[in-house]
C-alpha cells in the first residue's frame, strides 16, 4: 500500500521522505523520487508531515514510539497520519503519546485496497482535530478521492473496522448460500447472473464473488484471509472492550480459521468459500491454469 500511495504524493509535487524496514521498498521509492532514510526517526527529523502505514497495531506503536521511533525526531507542532488498520484504542494511545511532545494526530485507516492506491481513489477515514483535518486534506486527497472526516481520534479506526466486518460476514455469507445453490443442481453462473438482478446483489457480489470466486482467482499479495481475521479481531476486542454483543463477526472470524487451518492463510479472502465447499463436497470456485 506504502509505495504506490508514495507514487501519488510525488507526482502531486510534495517533496516525501521515506522508511520501511524492507530495503527493496526504500530502493522503489527513491527511484520514484523520494528521499530516502535509514529509520521512522529520521523520517520525522526531515518531516513536518508523518505518513505511516504498516500491517497491525504493534507496528504501529513501533515505528511511532519504540526505538528510532517517530516519536524521537519529530519536532513540536508537526502531523503525524496514522494510516493502519489498527483498533481505536490503540490510536488513543499513540495519540496521547505524540501529544505529550505538541503533536497532532489523524488516525486516518483507508478503503479499496492496493488498487485504490496504485489509482489514487482510495477512500479515507480520518479521525483527529477538524482543524488539522482541514489543513492536511489536499494532502490526502493526493491518495485518495474519498475523504470522510468520521470525528475525534479513533473514529476512523471504527468506521474501517465497522466496513471490515460487514466485507467478512457478507463473504461468509454469500459463500454458504452459493454452495447451497451449487449443491441443489444450479451453475455458479446461473446463480450470480440472477443475483446479480435480484435484492441479494452487492458489492461483494459484484467484486469479490464474480472476479474472484468465478475465475478462480486467490492471488497471494492481496488482502489475504490473515488481513481479514485480524481485523475481525479488532472488531471482536472492541466489541469486548465496550460490552458489545457480536454473533456473526464471531461466526466469521471462526470460519476464516477454519480457512487458515485448511492452508488458505495467505489466500485472498474470497476463498474462505473453500471451508463451505469442503462440507458440502461441490465446488462453485472455478479453477485456475
Amino acid at each position: 500500500m506504502g509505495l504506490p500511495m508514495v507514487r501519488n504524493i510525488l507526482k502531486s509535487g510534495y517533496s516525501v521522505t521515506v522508511y520501511d524496514i524492507v530495503a527493496d521498498k526504500i530502493k522503489e521509492a527513491a527511484a520514484a523520487g523520494a528521499t530516502p532514510a535509514a529509520s521512522c526517526k529520521a523520517v520525522a527529523e526531515q518531516s513536518d508531515i508523518v505518513i505511516s502505514i504498516v500491517p497491525a497495531a504493534a507496528h504501529v506503536k513501533a515505528a511511532m514510539l519504540g526505538r528510532d521511533g517517530v516519536i524521537e525526531g519529530i519536532a513540536p507542532g508537526s502531523t503525524v497520519i496514522e494510516m493502519s488498520t489498527i483498533d481505536p484504542a490503540t490510536a488513543g494511545e499513540v495519540a496521547l503519546a505524540l501529544a505529550s511532545k505538541r503533536v497532532d494526530l489523524l488516525a486516518a485507516p483507508v478503503v479499496r485496497g492496493v488498487k485504490g492506491a496504485i489509482s489514487g481513489t482510495l477512500s479515507i477515514y480520518v479521525g483527529g482535530d477538524f482543524a488539522v483535518f482541514e489543513r492536511c486534506k489536499p494532502l490526502l486527497s493526493t491518495m485518495g478521492t474519498d475523504i470522510e472526516y468520521c470525528g475525534g481520534v479513533g473514529t476512523g479506526n471504527t468506521v474501517k473496522l465497522v466496513n471490515n466486518m460487514i466485507v467478512g460476514i457478507t463473504m461468509c455469507a454469500l459463500s454458504e448460500a452459493l454452495v447451497l445453490g451449487v449443491k441443489a443442481g444450479v451453475s455458479p453462473d446461473v446463480l450470480f447472473s440472477s443475483l446479480s438482478k435480484g435484492s441479494a446483489n452487492s458489492f461483494v457480489l459484484q467484486n469479490h464473488v464474480k472476479n474472484h470466486v468465478l475465475t478462480g482467482d486467490f492471488s497471494e499479495g492481496m488482502f489475504s484471509i490473515d488481513y481479514e481475521m485480524k481485523d475481525l479481531g479488532l472488531a471482536l476486542s472492541t466489541a469486548d472492550h465496550l460490552h458489545v454483543q457480536q454473533q456473526f463477526c464471531s461466526l466469521a472470524h471462526q470460519t476464516y480459521q477454519q480457512a487458515r487451518a485448511l492452508g488458505l492463510s495467505k489466500q485472498y479472502y474470497p476463498a474462505v468459500i473453500e471451508v463451505f465447499e469442503r462440507s458440502a463436497g461441490v465446488k462453485v470456485r472455478a479453477s485456475v491454469g
